[in-house]
């Protein structure tokens, strides 16, 4: 079982995720280059030494980002035997709670989890599921013995998020097992949109509307390095050193939707998550 509590809806129980995408973009932030180093070309070793740094960090939990976009066929089984033996080695070196995180190509994310799938060992996170693909997604992973988690993700709109989330549990989902993703931005790119809508969600479970009474997660890490303002150095120097910018970037965006109630935030920097850890925990963690 997964061995953190992920069904807690208060802020009294933070959860903290770290992640790191498989495939190495051309736009990959040159502040996470720099940090993790000669690892990032082989994602076996960048995987140990996540895992070193969320086991030091103390985070619950290590997402593994199989970021590639859907392939021209000819390429696919290719990459899905790259996949499933990339996880291989994950599962059988892991030591801390893994997430399975997808491209957000619905079909595509269909056929990679479907090649995970028959590696899998162990209850695991399973994100993100789409309106667009949920049916056979939960059609292959309820059919496991394995009791995963699964991240229900709907573009900023309670409404939406609330019809996944019962589509889902007519499906067979518990709703024990539903994690809100309510695919928010970051700070400067549409923070205030994924802000609002957090609120409504925990004021609706407040409430008492149980078909949003379940935990919100957000990736904060992933949202605050698409921004160019943590990628670029082509700002006047009143804007700050990149370093510096970049991962401010990332904790503002974390503070900020974590007032907003999310309940478990996913980072990409290290750094990031140990001060966003010591930030609230001291208060909110106990």
């Amino acid at each position: 079982m997964l061995d953190f509590d992920l069904n807690s809806n208060s802020l009294n129980k933070l959860g903290f995720g770290l992640e790191f995408p498989v495939e190495l973009s051309e736009n990959y932030s040159p502040v996470l280059k720099k940090y993790w180093g000669d690892v990032i070309s082989d994602p076996k070793e960048w995987f140990l030494a996540v895992q070193d740094e969320a086991i030091k960090i103390g985070a619950d939990f290590v997402s593994v980002y199989f970021n590639a976009q859907e392939p021209s066929d000819d390429m696919k089984n290719g990459l899905l035997s790259k996949y499933k033996r990339i996880f291989k080695f994950i599962l059988d070196n892991s030591k801390i709670n893994l997430m399975i995180k997808l491209s957000s190509n619905a079909k595509w994310d269909c056929e990679v989890f479907c090649a995970l799938s028959e590696i899998i060992d162990r209850e695991l996170i399973i994100s993100p599921i789409q309106a667009t693909n949920y049916e056979k997604i939960l059609k292959v992973a309820l059919n496991s013995r394995y009791k995963h988690k699964f991240v229900l993700r709907t573009p900023i709109d309670i409404n939406l998020t609330k019809e996944l989330n019962i589509l889902s549990i007519d499906s067979g989902l518990k709703a024990e097992q539903i994690l809100i993703d309510p695919d928010m931005g970051c700070i400067g790119y549409g923070i205030d949109y994924g802000y609002s809508i957090i609120e409504r969600i925990c004021l609706a479970r407040q409430a008492g509307d149980k078909m949003l009474d379940m935990p919100i997660i957000v990736y904060a890490g992933e949202e605050s390095y698409k921004a160019k303002e943590s990628k670029s150095k082509d700002y006047n120097a009143s804007w700050g050193e990149l370093e510096n910018r970049a991962k401010m970037w990332e904790i503002s965006t974390s503070s900020a939707l974590i007032a907003a109630g999310a309940n478990i935030v996913v980072c990409w920097h290290p750094e990031v998550l140990k001060v966003i850890k010591q930030q609230f925990c001291e208060v909110l963690c106990h």
